[in-house]
């Protein structure tokens, strides 16, 4: 139980270390975002969302698919515990959700990019902002609340 216990303590911690890098990665995007929207070229941050989802879904698939753990070292160790915590079937279910809001996520994306003018004068940054701020707020929330709930006992049974 003790080992347990020092275990998820130690998840909790590289979890923490996790929600900083991504926080980090958030802040990136949303610079990005400013700077090529007041450019004018939204397009062009739409297209590298684009790409990294892509990146993403295939990373997510390799997963599913072989079953091999790939990130880095903090990230390995998080998805190894993930998969014993919540059992391999309950954790290849939540990898497949994943890949399909992935594909959805980049297929409405890629509607949008294919269907949308990004030329919008008089646009308020603030309104086009909104969704990615909450997306943002939302992602810190569902990792704080993911890393409270974790505990000494197995998910799975």
């Amino acid at each position: 139980m003790e080992e347990s216990q020092q275990e998820i303590q130690e998840i909790k911690q590289l979890k923490k270390k996790q929600l900083i890098r991504g926080n980090f990665f958030m802040l990136v995007i949303f610079l990005l975002f400013v700077y090529f929207f007041e450019s004018g070229n939204l397009f062009v941050i739409t297209l590298f969302i684009l790409a990294g989802l892509l990146v993403v879904l295939l990373l997510t698939l390799y997963t599913l698919l072989t079953g091999k753990l790939i990130g880095t070292k903090t990230s390995r160790r998080v998805q190894a515990f993930d998969r014993k915590y919540w059992g391999k079937k309950r954790w290849k279910r939540k990898k497949i959700i994943e890949a399909a809001l992935y594909v959805i996520l980049g297929g409405g994306l890629a509607f949008l990019l294919f269907t949308v003018d990004f030329n919008f004068p008089n646009q308020p940054i603030t309104s086009s902002l909104f969704p990615f701020i909450g997306a943002w707020i939302g992602y810190n929330i569902g990792e704080i609340t993911r890393m409270k709930n974790l505990n000494g006992h197995s998910a799975n049974g």
